[in-house]
């Protein structure tokens, strides 16, 4: 194993250099923590409150899957693809005829593997808001809130009224990672299909299970490089950013750079 400062400092470096390449527009906040050998964390603005946009539908999984195991809801319902609402936005969902019933479990699946707005709406109302206060106070998301949901007139000024911060979402991954009754949401999220951030530039057999979040100059992606080296959480929250393409692709190198330095450092 190599020199554990000597890997922190690089990986500080790296994060520095992404905060910097912002040029000053707008926030970055990152947090890196491994979760094996090597063990550190890293972070810039770990605790600065930001817009959460789509990171916050895992906080619908945990909380569909809590109440399923509670017994206070079936996740075997069936639900018609017509009740489900409309959006502007791609959806595989609409490849279906609107007879066809997915059951609960599978529209939380949708939520997460291709961050289907609709299926993700429907959860978030099956749920209630206090169900999803209840998970975010059980975490200790103290800084996080999400009273709104994901129809489209939320898309926009309202949905910046979900918030959360870097160790927040720290905790919620920890949460979803070591939590067993909640490995299908780990494996929905290793198969989610919006690779062109932190997955972007790693190798294709290095899973990575993640969910991002866009909002007008919002860029975010949080989630686990499952590397075999050493599992590594990577987040990443940002705002006012005046390039989204530019900044995702950003992320996805200085990911790239971060793995690559960790996972070299545990093999010696």
């Amino acid at each position: 194993m190599g020199d554990v400062v000597e890997i922190r400092a690089s990986v500080a470096a790296q994060v520095a250099g992404f905060v910097d390449a912002g040029g000053g527009v707008g926030e970055r906040s990152v947090l890196v923590k491994t979760l094996g050998h090597p063990e550190f964390t890293v972070g810039h603005q770990m605790d600065k409150v930001l817009p959460a946009a789509s990171l916050a539908k895992m906080i619908l999984g945990v909380a569909l899957f809590e109440a399923g195991g509670r017994g206070d809801l079936d996740l075997d319902e069936r639900v018609r693809v017509g009740d489900l609402g409309r959006t502007m936005y791609p959806s595989v969902l609409q490849a279906m005829d609107s007879e066809t019933a997915l059951t609960v479990r599978e529209l939380c699946g949708f939520s997460l593997i291709t961050s289907d707005n609709p299926a993700a709406e429907y959860v978030r109302a099956l749920l209630g808001q206090e169900r999803i206060d209840a998970v975010i106070k059980d975490l200790r998301l103290d800084s996080t809130s999400f009273p709104a949901g994901f129809s489209e007139p939320e898309l926009g000024p309202l949905g910046r009224a979900n918030v959360t911060t870097a160790e927040d979402t720290l905790r919620l991954i920890e949460h979803i990672d070591r939590t067993a009754r909640l490995e299908p949401l780990r494996h929905y999220l290793v198969n989610y299909l919006r690779n062109d951030r932190i997955p972007s530039r790693l190798d294709d057999d290095v899973q990575v299970w993640h969910k991002t979040g866009s909002l007008r100059g919002v860029i975010n992606d949080a989630g686990v490089v499952l590397h075999p080296a050493v599992p590594i959480v990577l987040i990443f929250l940002t705002d006012g950013q005046a390039d989204n393409v530019r900044t995702a692709q950003e992320i996805g190198e200085v990911s790239e750079r971060i793995v690559r330095t960790v996972a070299a450092g545990a093999a010696h």
